[in-house]
């Protein structure tokens, strides 16, 4: 009756322990698609300025591009709250991967890079952009 008992909390154990792991995982993807939406509200909420709209003024169009590669920058500080599953290195981009995108962050969790990826996709194009505009 003893060996039953112990083995009973083993299993116990066992299936707590599993239940809990994918708890983990299904929050970590979860919180990397709120990540990767945030990212993509805060990118897309941006115009570059046209340069025909400064009749000729080169001046006041490098300022207004200034002023929009700033607010472009501030979006990256978005995901900051998101620092236990990833960090931002901006000078680690590399225009020539595969995928450059992706080349800034550095994801400590495997579900919350999947959820993150799966929720930039639809912004991937302005997202590309924003890092090529920061270089």
């Amino acid at each position: 009756m003893n060996k039953f008992k112990y083995l009973t909390v083993v299993v116990l154990t066992t299936l707590l322990a599993v239940v809990v792991s994918c708890k983990d995982k299904d929050d970590a993807e979860k919180e990397g698609r709120e990540a990767g939406t945030l990212m993509c509200e805060c990118v897309t909420a941006y115009t570059a300025p046209d340069p025909a709209d400064f009749g000729g003024d080169m001046e006041a169009f490098q300022l207004a591009f200034m002023a929009y590669a700033q607010q472009l920058y501030e979006c990256l500080g978005v995901i900051s709250q998101y620092e236990k599953y990833v960090e931002v290195d901006i000078e680690a981009y590399d225009d020539e991967a595969a995928d450059p995108l992706y080349t800034v962050f550095i994801f400590k969790d495997p579900n919350f890079e999947k959820g993150f990826k799966e929720a930039t996709a639809g912004c991937k194009n302005a997202f590309d952009a924003l890092l090529a505009l920061l270089q």
